[in-house]
């Protein structure tokens, strides 16, 4: 991770006195206040619990500099008091950064940076598979940038790259003997073609990634060749697909392989009346492993959501996902697999144009085999209060 530092101050650096020059500026600010329970707050077979309390700041500034160019800026932090875990507080931060720029009437350049300091998700803890229950926390930085070129009325092309790093804040479990801190390159090209005006485009895309662990761990390298189809059904419903296949070399911690596997991503958002949104997306794919014993796994996903407005100030918001792993076998490991489960449920009531008070339950559930050694469930329930200016 040699120049992660210089990313992070860079991208950080250039939007935030960018935005000094703007000419017309906008500012959203809320902030929420939860206090609730959490019957496994490690995310992890242990099963403590705990109760907490949770501060959330969302700061977004929106920055039209002329009439080509605009940018915004999102800062979240989150501060968390947990009475019966250790550490008792800890803090998180998201950062986002934005720019775009008309650079003719052809040529459209967007460049984004997001930095995010949090805690693992479900499927990198547990046994073999994931760092001590009193230490998950990792950042990343995510810097990417496009540029869209229109062709005609009818064709336009899309060229992108972006570089990613994670570091963990357990040193062993990241460069230590389970080497979790990467590095990733990625590029992509893709053409988009209009086949029938304002309904159907037609897509054809090639994704490159590269992907290198720390350590011996290994990583690897891709390439994806897709095509897919953006719908327009009607005014209520909007969906894509995507289907490919992925050539993939990789390095698992001394043993090399070299396969291909499909690629399928597709989804629906419906809209079946002015109070009620839903959507939805299956996606199956190979991918850098959320696993500390593999380099690479295949996933398969899938993910609901809906709103629905029950009256003009009480909304109902849920989801509902499923991720199914599956890592192949390597030296004298064998194959593994790991399913993570997760559901929640959000209602919240405005008081006034102002303040809100909100409700919310989640729970989650991952099983894995006998070699990554994980299996638990957990309940967090909570209550708040938020303040949007």
């Amino acid at each position: 991770m040699k120049c992660w530092v210089t990313c992070v101050v860079v991208g950080v650096s250039f939007f935030s006195v960018t935005c000094f020059g703007a000419k017309e500026k906008t500012l959203r600010f809320q902030n929420t206040v939860r206090m609730g329970y959490d019957d496994n707050i490690y995310n992890s077979d242990s099963e403590k619990g705990s109760g907490f309390i949770t501060d959330i700041v969302n700061i977004t500034s929106k920055f039209n500099f002329s009439t080509r160019t605009d940018g915004l800026i999102y800062w979240q932090p989150e501060f968390q008091y947990r009475f019966d875990a250790d550490p008792e507080f800890i803090s998180y931060q998201d950062i986002y950064a934005k720019l775009n720029h008309a650079w003719s009437s052809r040529v459209f350049i967007t460049l984004a940076d997001r930095f995010r300091y949090q805690l693992k998700d479900g499927q990198t803890g547990g046994g073999l598979g994931g760092p001590a229950s009193d230490n998950q926390n990792y950042f990343e930085n995510d810097l990417n940038g496009a540029i869209d070129y229109t062709i005609n009325s009818s064709s336009t092309f899309k060229l992108g790259g972006a570089y990613l790093f994670r570091v963990w804040d357990e040193k062993s479990y990241g460069k230590g003997t389970a080497n979790n801190d990467f590095e990733e390159f990625t590029a992509s090209g893709t053409y988009i073609r209009d086949i029938n005006p304002n309904k159907t485009d037609l897509v054809l895309g090639l994704n490159l990634a590269d992907l290198e662990y720390s350590g011996s761990r290994g990583g690897y390298d891709s390439i994806t060749g897709l095509i897919g189809v953006d719908q327009i059904f009607n005014p209520e419903s909007v969906g894509f697909v995507r289907a490919g296949l992925s050539a993939v070399s990789s390095d698992n911690r001394g043993v090399s392989d070299d396969s291909t596997s499909p690629y399928l991503s597709c989804g629906l958002d419906y809209k079946p009346s002015a109070r009620t949104s839903l959507n939805g997306m299956i996606g199956y794919s190979n991918r850098r492993s959320d696993n500390s014993i593999f380099s690479v796994q295949d996933q398969f996903s899938i993910t609901l959501g809906g709103r629905h407005d029950i009256t003009a100030k009480i909304n109902l918001a849920s989801t509902i996902s499923f991720i199914h792993s599956q890592y192949d076998a390597i030296s004298t490991i064998p194959d593994a697999k790991d399913d993570y489960f997760t559901f929640n449920l959000r209602s919240s009531y405005q008081i006034n144009r102002n303040n809100f008070v909100e409700l919310g339950y989640r729970f989650r559930s991952r099983s894995a085999d006998s070699i990554l050694k994980s299996e638990w469930d957990g309940n967090r329930i909570d209550a708040g209060w938020r303040l949007r200016l």
